[in-house]
């Protein structure tokens, strides 16, 4: 019975030695790209360096809370990546057409196959009066699945709705967009906020 305690005890301290050494080589592997990064900067192989950094920004960002910044209510539909308008006067009437742009930031990557990336988000979006009641919500708002060959990270998410379909009162009023990276679980939110006038 002894023996087998002490079996089982060993068992453990390796496991644990294990987790350590693996958690902490982990740890270094972006240290390591931006070191050997440092190294290609000394030697004014910028290339080689810009491509050591982008190793590491995809390692940190699968680490990072995921984020969704730049949420804008616009004056026309975005088109692309960064090209947005924000709309100085939030305030619609009903003939108008609220236009949205939002970029999620530290989505997470996986290679699917050697230099194959894949990344999946989804978005909901909820439509809030100024006491924060939900009026409306859409959970299935946009499922965005993307396979690479580059991890990509100007990724952006666009809508326009028209302010009829929505059948307000005159108020303020905001709309909650949740977005949930399916790969790991993370998820986040932001508000923007408008005036219904008419």
């Amino acid at each position: 019975m002894n023996l087998r305690k002490k079996i089982i005890f060993l068992g453990l301290v390796l496991i644990i030695i294990i987790t350590a050494i693996t958690t902490s080589s982990f740890a270094s592997e972006e240290k390591d790209y931006i070191n050997q990064a440092l190294k290609l900067i000394n030697e004014e192989k910028y290339n080689e360096a810009v491509k050591e950094l982008e190793e590491a920004l995809a390692i940190v960002r699968n680490k990072a809370d995921l984020e969704l910044v730049n949420l804008f209510l616009c004056e026309e539909y975005p088109q692309m990546f960064g090209i947005y308008n924000p709309i100085e006067n939030t305030s619609y009437n009903s003939s108008d057409t609220i236009f949205i742009y939002g970029e999620p930031r530290n989505l997470t990557y996986k290679e699917i196959q050697k230099g194959l990336y894949q990344l999946h988000f989804k978005a909901e979006i909820y439509l809030l009066d100024s006491n924060n009641n939900v009026l409306l919500g859409e959970m299935n708002f946009l499922d965005f699945p993307l396979t690479s060959r580059v991890k990509n990270s100007e990724i952006f998410i666009s809508s326009d709705i028209p302010v009829s379909v929505l059948s307000l009162t005159p108020g303020d009023y905001k709309f909650r967009l949740v977005i949930k990276d399916v790969l790991s679980q993370k998820s986040t939110e932001a508000i923007v906020e408008f005036t219904f006038t008419e």
